[in-house]
């Protein structure tokens, strides 16, 4: 335990320190009523502290300045505080926006793929609620309206499809769910017509 406290600490040190001065400047230049910029500096530490796996952040400036504008998003939204420089100021953050490698563009574009492939397994029923729902952000009511259907069977449907990509992708996204479990769970009822 003291070990793995201490490579964190060394891990901070070579690899966010560097980077506290940027950090603060942007929050002084972004400062939101109410909130201390050393206050925002310890929660992005203990945050990034906090987490499981930290070997993975290949770039631990940009992290850091997420980070902190997430924490500053945070407060926003939960005082609900209502200045446009605020809110304006917070969708414009000035990261440098480090280019895809071609791999990362590689797998981007294999993910996409798999999720394509996923949704396109769905029957047609299903595959329209989750895309009304979760792509054009329709609430079940309207969902229910466009495709006059219930709104019993959009809930069904949306469960269904939530099933199947949880089974889906917590495999990995590459092993298929089984012919039996798929069955079970995209079997299209006929009552969708007359509901």
């Amino acid at each position: 335990m003291v070990d793995r406290i201490t490579a964190r600490a060394k891990w901070i040190e070579q690899n966010l320190l560097p980077h506290e001065s940027r950090v603060r400047a942007w929050l002084n230049r972004n400062r939101v009523p109410g909130l201390d910029v050393d206050d925002v500096i310890q929660e992005m530490y203990a945050r990034i502290g906090s987490l499981d796996n930290v070997e993975d952040i290949r770039e631990p400036g940009l992290y850091a300045m997420k980070v902190a504008h997430s924490i500053l998003f945070n407060y926003v939204h939960r005082s609900r505080i209502v200045s446009i420089t605020a809110i304006g100021d917070l969708n414009y953050v000035e990261i440098p926006s480090p280019e895809a490698s071609p791999e990362d563009e590689l797998v981007a574009r294999d993910e996409v793929q798999l999720v394509t492939n996923a949704l396109a397994e769905l029957p047609r029923r299903t595959r329209d609620v989750l895309l009304l729902r979760r792509v054009e952000g329709l609430s079940q009511r309207e969902t229910a309206a466009r495709l006059a259907i219930a709104e019993k069977t959009v809930e069904k449907h949306m469960a269904r499809a939530a099933l199947y990509l949880t089974l889906h992708f917590g495999r990995g996204g590459k092993n298929k769910v089984s012919p039996s479990e798929r069955r079970e769970i995209l079997t299209d009822d006929a009552d969708d017509a007359t509901d």
